[in-house]
């Protein structure tokens, strides 16, 4: 039978210590680490989208601010006054407006510290441009990009982005700024009479913006309407178009093989605040309890390995062992003992084993005595079925010479049947010689030649090493009176019989052969059946099966009796059994 390893309660023991305690922990790790994965990054989400909305709050607010401002210069009575100029308004009328609107451009600027200068430009170029500040001189503006889209914008606040380099003076200003514009229309006619620019100085906006991080790498970054950008941590990218998709909502992306969390937040002003959230860092959290996870994991094998080594040399080992003792004794060693025997269950059932092979030996003890008797018995009714039969046939034929007064063969063939009776009595034990039986074959064939006036010829061959084997006695002569009576007798002319005996390795094998009528198969299959299935009658087949109960008493049932005929053509019977008679069975079955 296979082997097979999961079959063994030593790997069983072990792989359920091993599971046992590995698999919940792996299980609970993997749920922990996705749960706790997914609160950290559903919380940075959270948090994250909460902090774009706060910058955002922030921008809206401080665009606003400026955006009301701007409103109080729309709204100003003297500025439409100067950029309408009335033809009944005198020069000096003309110059205290000037003046008037300049004070309030410069108390604008005092209460927005960020814008640096608020500059008003003629449509009509009469009063060309006035500024808050009067120091400063401003170069032809109206034919420059930014002014064509404040008059585009109809009215409309245009934001402008950050640079470096002044919007009006088209020189380098030493700090970020941005800018701010709207047309100025008539109150009258509506139609645009003037156009206003707020340089404003973009410092405050940056610093506030570059203290927003998410982790070591991530940061937001401000786009204007055509997704190009207004802010950016990289000061190079301003103005240029974003490439990161602008998503409608907040989603994952993915750059560089890295995941990143995209956030949007719509101003007021129709531009977006985007936080861009790199996942990796911001779940580092669940990545340590991955760590510990592992660890603990990792702890929890190395636990279960030497548990289950402990229960394998505790558990394990014991029944393993007592299963080894459990076969031998199948195998017929009663022998064996177990030495586990403690308190536990083990050791209880290891004193059970004991017991209980003690009790089995002792119980085939009595057995194979019972049985030796009850061999003993079987072999003398054998023995009694035999000599009957014998003795039957051979008085039968001193009666048939008694009646033909042949007293000189009656004398000799009861002088024969003498001996062979005392041959058969068994004096010296159950085995006798081959050479012995040989010589009680010889003296059966006295009286049988009487009886068949010398038609029968016996010829013997054994090699002169084998004489002295032993063999149970009369076991040839039920034998050979079959061959004459059934085979031989029933012809008309003169009959032999042959008696071969050779060696087979450790068996030994005597061919008897006799060239009489033979017999059909069917026959054959009835010889050495039990009486309770054949359905011949008579004596006929009593020799073969005692011969051959008598071979397989003795010797087992490998060894016996077979038997080849073909009619008209004669009958060999084989003898084979073991040259060894020095066997407990044997020796039990032949006391």
């Amino acid at each position: 039978m296979r082997f097979r390893p999961l079959q063994s309660i030593v790997n069983q023991l072990f792989l359920f210590c091993f599971i046992g305690m590995t698999l919940p922990v792996l299980v609970m790790g993997f749920l922990s680490y996705n749960i706790s994965s997914a609160i950290v990054e559903e919380q940075v989400s959270k948090v994250a989208s909460l902090t774009i909305t706060q910058v955002s709050d922030k921008l809206n607010l401080f665009f606003k601010k400026l955006d009301d401002s701007s409103m109080m210069v729309l709204n100003s009575k003297l500025i439409q006054q100067v950029l309408e100029q009335k033809p009944e308004t005198t020069p000096y009328e003309l110059n205290e407006m000037v003046k008037s609107s300049k004070e309030l451009l410069t108390s604008i600027m005092i209460n927005s510290t960020e814008i640096i200068d608020i500059y008003i430009f003629d449509v009509n170029r009469n009063n060309s441009v006035f500024s808050g500040d009067s120091l400063m001189s401003v170069p032809d503006q109206w034919d420059s990009d930014w002014y064509e889209a404040i008059l585009k914008a109809n009215g409309n606040t245009v934001w402008f982005g950050i640079s470096q380099t002044s919007y009006l003076k088209k020189t380098e200003t030493g700090f970020p700024v941005f800018g701010l514009g709207r047309a100025i229309r008539s109150w009258e006619t509506g139609e645009i009479i003037g156009v206003m620019f707020y340089e404003i100085m973009a410092d405050l906006l940056i610093d506030e913006l570059d203290r927003v991080q998410f982790g070591d790498t991530g940061y937001i970054y401000v786009t204007n309407d055509k997704n190009r950008y207004f802010y950016h941590p990289d000061p190079a990218e301003y103005g240029q178009a974003s490439r990161i998709e602008l998503p409608e909502q907040m989603r994952e992306s993915e750059r560089d093989k890295n995941k990143t969390l995209v956030i949007p937040e719509e101003l007021d002003n129709g531009w977006h605040v985007v936080g861009v959230v790199p996942l990796k860092e911001l779940t580092a959290d669940s990545a340590s309890i991955r760590n510990y996870t592992f660890w603990i994991a990792l702890g929890s094998i190395v636990l279960a390995v030497g548990m289950g080594v402990f229960g394998i040399r505790k558990i394990g080992n014991p029944l393993v062992n007592l299963s080894r003792l459990m076969k031998k004794g199948e195998a017929g060693d009663l022998t064996v003992r177990s030495g586990h025997i403690g308190r536990n269950e083990i050791g209880q059932l290891g004193r059970s084993f004991n017991k209980m092979i003690g009790q089995i030996a002792l119980l085939i003890e009595r057995i194979s005595e019972e049985e030796s008797e009850k061999k003993k018995a079987e072999i003398r009714a054998l023995r009694y079925q035999i000599n009957p039969h014998f003795l039957y046939n051979t008085l039968n034929s001193i009666r048939w010479m008694a009646k033909l007064n042949r007293t000189n063969d009656v004398d000799n063939a009861v002088t024969t049947l003498v001996q062979l009776l005392e041959g058969s009595l068994e004096r010296g034990g159950v085995f006798g010689t081959i050479g012995s039986e040989l010589e009680l074959l010889e003296k059966y064939m006295i009286i049988q030649e009487y009886r068949y006036e010398n038609k029968i010829e016996l010829y013997t061959d054994c090699p002169e090493e084998l004489l002295d084997v032993p063999i149970p006695r009369m076991l040839l002569q039920p034998i050979v009176e079959n061959a004459i009576f059934h085979g031989i007798a029933p012809k008309d002319e003169k009959g032999t019989i042959a008696i071969q005996v050779q060696q087979l390795g450790e068996d030994l094998l005597i061919r008897i052969q006799d060239d009489g009528v033979g017999m059909s198969q069917a026959r054959i299959s009835q010889l050495l059946i039990s009486s309770n299935e054949r359905t011949m009658k008579g004596m006929t087949s009593i020799g073969l099966r005692h011969v051959d109960q008598t071979i397989k008493l003795y010797y087992g049932n490998a060894y016996g009796v077979k038997v080849a005929s073909a009619e008209g053509e004669g009958t060999s019977v084989m003898i084979t059994f073991s040259r060894r008679k020095e066997t407990k069975y044997v020796q039990s079955a032949a006391r």
